[in-house]
Formats: structure tokens, C-alpha cells, sequence
């Protein structure tokens, strides 16, 4: 503690405040209820450490100085800056105010707006949501640097310096457009699709790994027509009939919701196994907003 800050604490000020409101030491003494010496001691000391006179006789009243005046006026705006802090955390803690950041895979980006960003922000529009998307690495790596503060994606992965938790499953389907004459299929296997034209994604797509993993375990190499990163893109290009894209009906929904597409099952185990998460750095202390919409991430999209 340096010698302002041992000469000027928050009890000598309170005092030089209490002198300037009653024009002396006496009157401040009985407003403040404590006795005339203590007063007179404290700022006494406090004169002696800043080498400074804070108070000045002025006939029969004291006044403050203007280094006095000058520690007055550092004191209030003191507690000016304290009371808007307390409000600003008031704020913090009741989501008033705030920012979140999440990373999200852009097949659950749909999902993830309407059902759980939407009532989050019309309860709390004060917070500020970041949203990001990209490849599974991409999101991973974005959790793991503290780039966000969540994830949600498909895949959980074994990095032990994460928490991952599974929230939802849901089918990997074949997007066809609803003049394909498989479109009416209640589900599809993967060899049926032998003779068709095929959108794939990037191969460091969760997707396309789950696409890959089912063709590698029927033993077959299919040569995609198309390679496109988004997922809006290949439902695009399915509903023109132009191929068969892959993905879940949450990631399809606006098309099949208007009437260009349908999305099939694929007859698979793997194709089964499409889980999605939400996944946190493990030891990351969440601030209020994100801490809240995450357990809403999970109670809203495990019911979808």
C-alpha cells in the first residue's frame, strides 16, 4: 500500500466529505456520530503522509483546501464508479447485459436459431450472441483456444481439456428432391445410391466422415458430381434434382418445409449414430448468459 492510498482511505475521506457538508470538524463529528478527536486525528495524519493541508480555517468555519477538494472530488467519483459497477454486475448477473460466443456446426445453425437463440433473445435482449461456424477442426479448435464459449457440433471428441454432451440424435439422411422417384422411401440404403449423382462435403466434415465410414464399411468408392462447403448449397442443388445431397432433416428443414425436398434415412448403423453436442473447454468458468443458454441448448433442442 503506497502512502496515498494509506493516507487518503475510505474513512479519512468520508471525513473530509463530512467537513465540507457541515463546515467544520465539530458539526461533522455529530452528523457522522463519532467523536471530534477521531476526526481531527485522521486527517491530521493524513496532512502529515501527503505534506499537504487538506483543511483551512476560514473566521469560524473550515473549509477544505483545494488538495482537499481535490480528495473530496476523487472520493465521489469513486463511489460514482463503484455504484455503477455494482448496477453494471447487477446487470451481468441477471442478464441484462452480457455476450456470448458460440461456435456451431452450419447444419444446426437453423435449428439452433429458431429454437433455442430466438427465445433466449427475446428474454434477454441485451445480450450479445457471437456466432461462428466452420469445419469440425474449426469448432474444436475455436472451444479448445477460448475463441467461444461453446460448441455444438457433431462428433464428441476425446480431448480430455473438454466437456462434451450429447443433447441430441438425429439420422443421417439422403436429401432427395420430391420428384426423385426415392423420395417416398421410408428409408435408403447407401448401394442403392450407387447409380446416382452425389454431393459430397469436405472431408473434414463430421458429415462426410460419417458419409465415408458408412461407404468404406459396404466396401464401396463413390465419385461425387458435385463438392460444396455449405449445406444450404447441397440441399440447393437437391431440390433442382441435380443429385442426391447428405445431411440430417434439421439441416434440410427449410427446404422440406417448403416443399422441394425430402429427407430419407439412411439404412445404416453409422447413419444411426449422428449425435450432436455441446461442448465446453473442461475448467472454463462460463459467465452468466453463456452458463444459462447452455443448459437452455440442451433442454430446448433435446426435444426436437
Amino acid at each position: 500500500m503506497d502512502t496515498f492510498e494509506r493516507s487518503l482511505s475510505e474513512r479519512t475521506l468520508q471525513y473530509l466529505v463530512a467537513i465540507a457538508t457541515y463546515g467544520g470538524m465539530r458539526q461533522a463529528a455529530l452528523g457522522l456520530d463519532v467523536n471530534v478527536s477521531t476526526i481531527s486525528r485522521q486527517v491530521a495524519l493524513a496532512e502529515r503522509d501527503l505534506r499537504l493541508s487538506l483543511v483551512t480555517r476560514r473566521g469560524r468555519k473550515m473549509e477544505l483546501t483545494e488538495a482537499g477538494q481535490m480528495a473530496v472530488d476523487y472520493f465521489r467519483d469513486c463511489e460514482r464508479n463503484a455504484r455503477r459497477f455494482r448496477a453494471q454486475l447487477e446487470e451481468y448477473r441477471s442478464l441484462q447485459r452480457g455476450q456470448v460466443a458460440i461456435a456451431a456446426g452450419e447444419g444446426i445453425v437453423t435449428s439452433l436459431v429458431s429454437v433455442a437463440l430466438k427465445p433466449f433473445l427475446d428474454r434477454y435482449p441485451g445480450i450479445v450472441v457471437e456466432l461462428r461456424t466452420g469445419s469440425l477442426p474449426q469448432l474444436i479448435s475455436m472451444i479448445r483456444e477460448d475463441l467461444v464459449d461453446i460448441c455444438v457440433s457433431i462428433g464428441a471428441s476425446t480431448d480430455p481439456t473438454l466437456n462434451a454432451r450429447m443433447f441430441q440424435s438425429e439420422p443421417l439422411c439422403a436429401i432427395f428432391s420430391v420428384d426423385h422417384p426415392m423420395s417416398s422411401r421410408k428409408s435408403v440404403k447407401m448401394e442403392d445410391l450407387a447409380n446416382e449423382r452425389l454431393v459430397f462435403m469436405p472431408t473434414e466434415f463430421g458429415l462426410q466422415a460419417h458419409v465415408n465410414a458408412i461407404l468404406a464399411d459396404i466396401g464401396h468408392t463413390y465419385m461425387p458430381a458435385f463438392r460444396c462447403d455449405r449445406f444450404s448449397t447441397a440441399a440447393a442443388i437437391a431440390a433442382q434434382n441435380l443429385a442426391v445431397a447428405f445431411m440430417t432433416r434439421g439441416a434440410a428443414q427449410e427446404r422440406i418445409a417448403s416443399g422441394q425436398v425430402k429427407a430419407v434415412p439412411i439404412d445404416h448403423p453409422i447413419a444411426r449414430t449422428f449425435d450432436r453436442y455441446v461442448i465446453t473447454r473442461a475448467g472454463r468458468r462460463l459467465g452468466p448468459a453463456a452458463n444459462y443458454l447452455l443448459r437452455e441448448i440442451v433442454r430446448l433442442m433435446s426435444t426436437v
